[in-house]
């Protein structure tokens, strides 16, 4: 079994004021597997994707990470990230990601400017048979939380 997954990587910014970019993406994730039958292929945990910097404003708010992906991925097969984060926000990673825009980071706090690093999982299970290599587009957004 192969299956494959690329990704492309956006920015965008909900918030007026603060700058989220981001730089680098993840080589090629293919999963290749000689499983028994009945067995999931090994996935692929942790994979480098780059880094991003974030810098929020000194208004008294706090800030979110959301991420979406800009078609699912196959059936059986899944795309999680995770994100490092400054100091006293939280990393709600690994988040699976779909075409819906899910939190990764919560609780980033007023005047940061932050560098961290992003990873990727990718998995697939076994009814997810044979997929041709496919890219992804992974948009991160800045928004207003809670």
């Amino acid at each position: 079994m192969t299956v494959a997954a690329a990704m492309n990587l956006a920015a965008a910014s909900a918030v007026s004021a603060q700058t989220l970019s981001v730089t680098g993406a993840p080589t090629l994730m293919r999963i290749s597997s000689t499983a028994a039958a009945g067995l999931n292929p090994t996935s692929i945990i942790g994979r480098a994707g780059g880094s991003y910097t974030i810098t929020t404003p000194t208004a008294n708010r706090t800030y979110a990470i959301t991420a979406q992906l800009n078609t699912n991925t196959p059936t059986g097969s899944t795309i999680s990230v995770t994100m490092q984060v400054p100091a006293g926000a939280t990393s709600l990673g690994p988040v699976a990601l779909d075409v819906t825009a899910r939190n990764v980071v919560t609780g980033i706090v007023k005047n940061v400017n932050f560098t961290g690093n992003i990873t990727y999982d990718f998995a697939a299970t076994a009814a997810a048979g044979v997929i041709p290599n496919s890219s992804r587009t992974v948009t991160f957004t800045v928004i207003r939380f809670p």
